[in-house]
């Protein structure tokens, strides 16, 4: 009786973890104007890629940093996060330091666009802290949680958008 309790119990905790991780990719690029550069950060079931984005003349992007090595748990995290339910845009307009994170996530057919301004977002920082888990310390997404959110408190302006404005061309 107890081995079969046992085997029961250990089968269906197998299944659980080893279920099929639905295949997504989530890409950041953090901005950083000031230096004229960006970093794009790319995670999937296939791995993890690192990509410089030079904004000057005549610079041209490079791969910092990848890895195939990527823990089940942290692909099953991201690839379980609700974009379906997010704004196109949060942003903190008491602090316009340059800080953006510009978030696309496909799954399926789906495509999602996010920028993040100075804002902590519930749904979308475990993913920076993933990425940050997983890559050297010189290439980690500059992203301090209690800072952003000290920076929040008291600021009546935070601006949520649905979707993106529409841009006027001339």
């Amino acid at each position: 009786m107890r081995l079969s309790v046992l085997l029961s119990v250990c089968l269906l905790l197998w299944s659980c973890t080893s279920a099929p991780i639905e295949p997504f990719e989530l890409s950041i690029q953090d901005f950083n104007y000031a230096s004229a550069y960006s970093k794009v950060y790319s995670i999937s079931n296939e791995g993890l890629k690192i990509v410089f984005k030079g904004e000057l003349e005549n610079e041209s992007d490079r791969i910092l940093f990848t890895s195939i090595d990527i823990p089940v748990r942290n692909l099953r995290q991201l690839s379980q996060v609700d974009f379906d339910n997010l704004k196109a845009i949060y942003s903190n307009q008491c602090v316009l330091d340059g800080d953006i994170k510009f978030f696309t996530y496909k799954k399926k057919d789906t495509l999602k666009k996010v920028i993040v301004e100075n804002y902590f977002h519930d749904e979308l920082s475990p993913a920076i802290d993933i990425i940050n888990e997983l890559v050297p310390k010189e290439h980690q997404i500059l992203y301090d949680e209690k800072e952003i959110k000290e920076l929040m408190k008291g600021c009546e302006e935070i601006l949520i958008m649905e979707t993106f404005p529409e841009i006027q061309k001339n």
